[in-house]
C-alpha cells in the first residue's frame, strides 16, 4: 500500500511538471511568434501563431514524454536488478549468524558470497545501502573483541534498515533494536550495553 501511495504521488508530481513545461513552451511560443508576425494582418497573424504554438506545444509533449518514459525504464530495470541480490545479501548475512557459517566450515563459502555479491552492490545497490554494506564490512574486519562484535551487529542493522528503505518501506516507528530482536534472542542487552557505553562516553 504504501509503495502503491509513493507511486501515485510521483505520477502526480510527474504531472504537474509536465504540464508546466507544456505551458512555458506554449507561452514562449506564442511571445516569439507574435515577434516574427509583427506587422502582419492581425487575422493571419493569430492563426499563423496559434498554429506555431500546437506544433511546439506537440513536440516537446512527444520530447518530455519520452524523456520520462526512458527515466522509469531505467529505474524499473534497476529495481528488478537489485532486489534478487538484496534478498541473496540478506538471506547470506542471516544464515552466517543463524547457523554460525563464519565460524565453522562454512567461511570460506561465506567469503566467496560477500565477494561475489559486492560488485553487483556497487553496479545497482542506492547510496544508502551501498554507504552501510562498506561500514559493515570494515566493522567485521576488525571486530576482535565482544564489543567490537556487538557494533558490527548493529551496522548490520542499519544495513538491512537501508534495504528496507530502497525497497520503499518508511521505517519511521522501527527503532534502533527491533530488526536485530528478530534473529538474536538477547537483543535487549546488546541495545542496553550499547546505550551504556554511549552514556560513558567522553563528551567532546
Amino acid at each position: 500500500m504504501r509503495v502503491f501511495i509513493k507511486g501515485l504521488g510521483a505520477f502526480a508530481v510527474l504531472a504537474v511538471l509536465l504540464f508546466g513545461g507544456v505551458e512555458v513552451v506554449a507561452f514562449l511560443a506564442r511571445r516569439v511568434g507574435r515577434q516574427i508576425f509583427h506587422g502582419v494582418n492581425p487575422t493571419v497573424s493569430a492563426a499563423a501563431v496559434a498554429a506555431m504554438s500546437t506544433v511546439v506545444v506537440a513536440v516537446a509533449t512527444l520530447v518530455i514524454g519520452r524523456y520520462y518514459e526512458r527515466r522509469a525504464a531505467v529505474e524499473a530495470e534497476i529495481r528488478s536488478s537489485k532486489i534478487p541480490i538484496y534478498s541473496r545479501l540478506v538471506e547470506s548475512l542471516l544464515r552466517m549468524l543463524l547457523r554460525g557459517d563464519a565460524a565453522a566450515a562454512g567461511a570460506d563459502q561465506f567469503a566467496e558470497e560477500l565477494r561475489e555479491i559486492t560488485p553487483q552492490l556497487i553496479a545497482w545497490a542506492s547510496d544508502d545501502v551501498l554507504i552501510e554494506w562498506s561500514r559493515f564490512k570494515r566493522s567485521i574486519s576488525v571486530a576482535s573483541t565482544e564489543s567490537e562484535t556487538e557494533m558490527a551487529l548493529f551496522e548490520l542493522e542499519k544495513l538491512l534498515i537501508a534495504i528496507r528503505r530502497d525497497y520503499g518501506h518508511k521505517g519511521h516507528v522501527v527503532k534502533e533494536g527491533d530488526l536485530l530482536g528478530l534473529f538474536i534472542n538477547d537483543a535487549h542487552e546488546l541495545l542496553e550495553r550499547r546505550r551504556n557505553r554511549t552514556r560513558q562516553q567522553p563528551s567532546a
